[in-house]
């Protein structure tokens, strides 16, 4: 699992809400949610959760790539889901499963004193 911070994920779900309000969701560049130089939006390109749609102009004698906009690509619209199935799993493993270990071999333990010190009357 591709490993994220609070600000990321939040952003993430930002623009994920925000891809729903345009067609096929490309959100314009222009949006007040993007800022090509936010730590965060570049984290999120470089994981490719989100990727920019860019047209090249010439400048002078090089040619520059613009973005005019974004959209998010399967990896985030689906990281949610990812990322609620590992914790679920980790729980299970980590938390409930030891839990119950431990109740099994409490009941077991009592049990087999509990019936010695009948034998033994």
């Amino acid at each position: 699992m591709i490993e994220t911070v609070k600000k990321e994920r939040k952003l993430l779900k930002q623009l994920m809400r925000e891809s729903d309000k345009y067609d096929h969701g490309f959100i314009p560049i222009e949006n007040k949610l993007i800022n090509k130089d936010d730590y965060y939006f570049r984290e999120l390109v470089r994981k490719h959760f989100v990727k920019t749609a860019e047209v090249k102009y010439e400048t002078d004698a090089r040619i520059d790539p613009k973005p005019i906009s974004i959209q998010i690509t399967n990896l985030g619209k689906h990281y949610f889901e990812h990322r609620f199935e590992v914790t679920k799993e980790l729980m299970f493993k980590s938390f409930w499963l030891p839990i119950a270990v431990a109740f099994v071999t409490s009941l077991l333990t009592n049990g087999v004193l509990y019936t010695i010190r009948l034998l033994l009357k």
